[in-house]
């Protein structure tokens, strides 16, 4: 379906729910009370707004107002004080980088991570083997670190594959890519990872005892390349955060 042109659909409980349309890249990572694309896009068809005008957002979240206005190509600005909202808008609106050099990066980041977490006798494929024995290899954060988390908000073998896939991200680093990588991983982390329920407080789910953390991660990878190819045409429209 065109970014232009979209099924008009009844005012009601669905009307603040994502459509089909809204998903790419605004999906990457948005909070969950974030507002849903189809209503930016509402705004902008009732203000008239052009191409050759500046939308300005003074809290601009994740950035849905941006991205936004940048699959309709209309220059935008967003002002964000949350750094982690910042730099999840600030990433979700660089359609730069080549999708098909994001997903060798990633494999290959991917690839080191596997080897690394084997040579503790911890595999990332849940289907053909268990972990329960690699315990004693874990790693974890600093305890002034992990008091400020929810208790239970992660279990101990998925935390320590995001530690090692972490480092690296960051020892492979990229430019081009590393922000892109990095950003997935937030979104897995919180979604799928993590034990993390929303509804919409904070609080607690079901327990993960092991989680396939490297496949998830490079699933969101390939979201994300799949995303980019489909808006590149549209990747030199101004957007600041």
């Amino acid at each position: 379906m065109s970014y232009v042109v979209t099924q008009r659909r009844k005012v009601g409980a669905d009307s603040n729910k994502l459509y089909p349309e809204d998903i790419p890249v605004h999906e990457w990572y948005r909070f969950v009370l974030s507002y849903p694309p189809h209503l930016v896009r509402d705004y902008i068809k009732r203000f008239g707004i052009t191409k050759d005008q500046l939308v300005l957002d003074p809290f601009c979240g994740t950035g849905t107002t941006n991205v936004e206005c940048k699959k309709l190509g209309i220059p935008s600005v967003g002002i964000e004080a949350n750094l982690v909202a910042h730099f999840a808008g600030h990433v979700k609106i660089n359609w730069n980088p080549d999708p098909d050099g994001l997903i060798k990066h990633a494999s290959a980041v991917a690839e080191s991570v596997l080897s690394a977490l084997r040579t503790v006798g911890i595999e990332d494929d849940l289907f053909f083997t268990s972990n329960a024995g690699s315990l004693a290899y874990l790693r974890t954060l600093p305890p002034e670190v992990m008091k400020l988390m929810l208790t239970n908000s992660i279990s101990p073998l998925p935390l320590h594959k995001v530690l090692v896939l972490i480092d690296q991200l960051k020892s492979r680093s990229d430019e081009r890519y590393y922000h892109h990588e990095m950003l997935a991983l937030a979104k897995a982390l919180v979604c799928t990872i993590s034990n993390l329920k929303f509804g919409p407080e904070v609080g607690i789910g079901r327990i993960k005892d092991d989680v396939s953390v490297i496949r998830t991660w490079l699933a969101g990878v390939q979201i994300m390349a799949d995303d980019l190819r489909n808006v590149n045409h549209l990747r030199d429209v101004p957007a600041y955060i």
